[in-house]
């Protein structure tokens, strides 16, 4: 019986293998077929560097190679590798390249003290045409990998810092991927077109687009003028096969092109790029609210009284109950410093405390808003900070990621000129540490007025939000990883940013206790001082 089983064992081995080179076979020729745009500029694809007409090499370096692949890698914060000659300056086109990081690259926790020797030491560069690769302020043109408040991949055609960017008129053009990290060892396909006629840039990784310009400007995207020379280099990433192309290339060309060069193809990561950042095999959220869960807040939000259950904090346009639900409005203009304060939340006057389930509905009324829950909100020692402390008054961000209090922070509904919003997505943190938990897209924009139904729960430490049925995010948080404790207990607030008019309705809020409260004191009562703090009496 064995060596009947062998044999038929070596003779489906046999089939199985004909039948794998057929494939390779038929895929090579299909993607000959599709793809046959012949680059403008090609370098990396050898190594010599003998001809320095074309590029230059300043500093020591390495050739590595991994995975059948070989790659550039600078060896000093100091080694630059110089490009002669680009066609980013074309009115359209696309550049193609291979980075592999030698570590994996996702969020860290910086402090002052680590930009002592590189005061650039956050900053990831593709390709910039600064001089000095890192100084990506100084940049008119960049694609750059960085550790801002978030991991995030960047391509910016103009000078000054992403935030400022996005914060300061006039918006130059932008390409932002919130949440993107590298896995070491694992070389990664990126490309980024462009259309300056017609305003339209996209970034693809692996043939997989996952950033877009914003799709909610009012005006026409401003460029600075991009400088004749490219340079790149980073003692961490290894550089390969770069390529210019006079068209800007499609999402099947440039998935053809990424089949064609790719060297060992790692069939997980593109599942994970294919669920992430387009949305693919989401699965439905399935779980119910039980008997033993409490129910702590249950407001329909088309009563007038039901605003009592809310501290207002900021500036909006109006709040105000109508027949459909509670309605929200932010000032309709474009994101500068000017209108941060226009922001607003809108809080629970009661804490909460233990494993927890919201949900309502929601309806966008006009596009490029923002709206986020946040969940589990105290001061720092779990204190109740509307209770304890002055109530805050400022509608701006920094009380999310600058200030003492911590939170969930999800940002659900996202529009903003800053990220992605050509495609409906979630970005999950922790906060104030902006510690970064999940993001997602789902595969289309979000359907303005038309009632959305949002659901979050958290068990413990496993954390899980769903839009209109389907899984967001599923993540877990851990108290021992340098960014807080897990957290069970404080306020809830939906926070709207600027541009935003939307409708909410039907808000539930429970709760399961995690410990029993067998007796409550209120105490002696503590007195304020003049600013509304109170303190102790000795």
């Amino acid at each position: 019986m064995g060596s009947i089983k062998s044999k038929g064992s070596a003779i489906f081995y046999k089939q199985a293998t004909i039948k794998s080179w057929l494939v390779i076979i038929c895929c090579t020729v299909v993607c000959s077929l599709v793809f046959s745009q012949k680059p403008a500029f090609s370098y990396l694809n050898d190594f010599s560097l003998s001809d320095t007409t074309s590029l230059q090499l300043k500093g020591p370096a390495r050739v590595v190679k991994l995975d059948g692949r070989e790659g550039l890698n600078m060896t000093s914060i100091h080694s630059v590798l110089q490009l002669k000659a680009h066609n980013i300056k074309a009115n359209r086109g696309t550049v193609s390249l291979w980075v592999m990081s030698l570590e994996d690259l996702g969020t860290s926790n910086p402090k002052p003290s680590m930009a002592i020797s590189n005061p650039y030491w956050t900053m990831y560069p593709l390709l910039t045409d600064c001089a000095d690769p890192q100084d990506i302020i100084n940049a008119n043109f960049k694609m750059v990998w960085m550790n801002a408040w978030h991991p995030n991949l960047i391509a910016l055609f103009g000078k000054d810092k992403l935030y400022e960017n996005a914060f300061n008129l006039p918006h130059k053009a932008l390409i932002s991927v919130s949440h993107f990290g590298f896995k070491r060892r694992t070389w990664y396909n990126f490309a980024l077109t462009w259309d300056y006629e017609k305003d339209e840039y996209r970034m693809y990784v692996n043939g997989i687009s996952i950033g877009k310009e914003d799709q909610y400007r009012t005006t026409k995207l401003h460029r600075d003028s991009i400088n004749t020379s490219l340079y790149l280099g980073n003692p961490t990433f290894c550089y390969s096969d770069i390529k210019f192309y006079n068209t800007n290339l499609s999402e099947k060309e440039l998935y053809s092109l990424f089949k064609k060069e790719d060297t060992k193809h790692d069939a997980a990561l593109e599942q994970e790029l294919q669920y992430v950042y387009a949305g693919k095999n989401r699965k439905p959220f399935a779980w119910k609210v039980d008997a033993s869960w409490q129910p702590k807040l249950n407001l329909p939000l088309t009563k007038p009284t039901d605003l009592d259950s809310f501290y207002i904090q900021g500036k909006p346009v109006q709040v105000a109950i109508t027949k459909e639900g509670l309605l929200i409005e932010t000032v309709n203009k474009e994101m500068n410093s000017a209108v941060l304060d226009s922001q607003m939340y809108i809080w629970t006057k009661k804490p909460f405390e233990g494993d927890l389930y919201v949900e309502y509905e929601y309806k966008v009324l006009r596009p490029g808003g923002l709206s986020l829950l946040l969940t589990q909100a105290s001061g720092m020692n779990r204190e109740d900070f509307m209770a304890d402390y002055p109530l805050r008054k400022s509608g701006r961000m920094v009380m999310i990621y600058g200030e003492d209090v911590r939170s969930y922070h999800w940002e659900y509904y996202r529009e903003m000129g800053d990220m992605r919003n050509d495609l409906d997505n979630s970005a999950f943190m922790k906060q104030p540490w902006n510690y970064p938990l999940a993001f997602a897209s789902r595969s289309a924009p979000l359907a303005k007025d038309t009632w959305h139904k949002l659901q979050f729960l958290q068990i413990d430490n496993k954390l899980v939000g769903a839009i209109d049925g389907v899984v967001m995010f599923d993540c877990t948080d851990d108290g021992f990883t340098n960014n807080g404790p897990v957290l069970d207990f404080g306020r809830i607030a939906i926070r709207c940013m600027l541009r935003s008019k939307m409708v909410f309705r039907n808000l539930k809020v429970y709760n399961k206790q995690r410990i029993e409260t067998k007796k409550i004191f209120k105490g002696e009562v503590i007195p304020k001082n003049k600013e509304g703090v109170r303190f102790n009496l000795n």
